[in-house]
């Protein structure tokens, strides 16, 4: 009978530490789910920030192109016309 009990026992603490070890189970693949999810939106931030800084650059850059380009095109720009 104490083999019985002591068999009994066993599972229990078994059936107990696979409930345990599930439940852990679920609760990391939760958490890890959330921290993907998390990282994968933190990387689009950091890109969308660098692409703006990138844009802006751009703009600004096109700015200083077209006001240069105005300046040469101003009547009153200085003229490097050669004279035949």
């Amino acid at each position: 009978m104490e083999v019985i009990t002591e068999y009994a026992d066993h599972r229990t603490e078994l059936e107990d530490r696979i409930r345990s070890l599930e439940s852990e189970q679920t609760t990391l693949l939760t958490e890890i789910a959330s921290l993907k999810e998390k990282l994968t939106t933190l990387e689009l931030e950091r890109h969308a920030t660098s692409l703006s800084n990138e844009v802006e650059a751009l703009r600004t850059e096109k700015a200083v192109l077209e006001e240069k380009v105005a300046t040469y095109s101003s009547p009153l720009a200085p003229t490097e016309s050669y004279q035949v």
